[in-house]
């Protein structure tokens, strides 16, 4: 009801349940965790109370790379806490699960760079942390919309074996060719294939073409669209990768060996 009266003891209410919910998560954390396993999805509708967001985004939790399982979560504060010098963004990756997010292709570099992914395992995790924008000065990213020259900055924690050697200026202008190849093999299926800079371990992975939404938020707004169709996606190599090696190989002996067509269709 549209009452003075009522939207102060509204207001009111609001401010105890939160000032109790944060006493709550910094004296009894373990009460707290119970509380958010059965009702954060409710507590995560309140991102369009702005006059409360402070408050709200302290009460937040997620389970993240650093977590020893999908049990453990973490506030914002605990990532903010644990980020590298310089760093700006908060990162992020939506998934099914913790199983399915440890597959995805798209954090191996912050990985290699042991920079914290935030894991959401709820599609209204992202429209939350899309209207919030940021944490006090750090920016909600997700890591297929991530800029990877500054993530490139950073050193590797982890020491890559058998790195691959440089190509000779040949084998650099055979490789422009392949790729060239490849483009046709795939045709229309894909809008561009081009060398990756996220991919450390994998040989291949596909990408959105579009930088203002992130893959899953694309798969959500075509859900709701009832659109159907499989999008466009760009075609990421790792130059580095043995089977692309190999493939360099098997080209420049014969352009139109068959089994450069097999592997593509396979990775593809």
């Amino acid at each position: 009801q549209e009452n003075i009266i009522f939207h102060k003891i509204s207001q009111s209410v609001t401010t105890q349940i939160l000032s109790s919910l944060d006493k709550m998560a910094s004296g009894e954390k373990e009460k707290y965790s119970a509380f958010w396993k059965e009702h954060g999805r409710i507590f995560k509708l309140g991102y369009a109370d702005y006059a409360n967001q402070e408050k709200y985004m302290n009460l937040l939790r997620f389970n993240s790379s650093s977590s020893k399982d999908e049990n453990e979560l973490i506030s914002l504060q605990d990532y903010v806490s644990k980020m590298k010098p310089e760093q700006k963004e908060i990162f992020f990756i939506l998934g099914a699960n913790r199983e399915n997010v440890e597959y995805n292709l798209h954090p191996e570099i912050f990985r290699s760079k042991g920079l914290e992914v935030l894991y959401l395992f709820d599609p209204l995790d992202e429209f939350a942390l899309s209207s919030l924008r940021k944490f006090k000065d750090f920016e909600f990213i997700s890591v297929d919309l991530a800029d990877l020259s500054k993530i490139d900055k950073y050193d590797n924690v982890t020491s890559k074996d058998n790195k691959a050697e440089e190509l000779s200026q040949d084998d650099e202008k055979a490789f422009a060719e392949l790729m060239a190849k490849i483009k046709a093999i795939l045709g229309e299926r894909v809008t561009d294939v081009k060398i990756s800079k996220r991919l450390q371990e994998s040989p291949a992975c596909l990408v959105n073409p579009d930088d203002t939404m992130s893959s899953s938020m694309q798969k959500i707004m075509k859900i709701v669209g009832k659109d159907t169709s499989i999008p466009k996606k760009v075609l990421e190599i790792n130059k580095d990768h043995n089977l692309f090696r190999n493939m360099l190989k098997a080209f420049k002996n014969n352009r139109e060996d068959t089994f450069i067509r097999d592997v593509i269709e396979q990775l593809f």
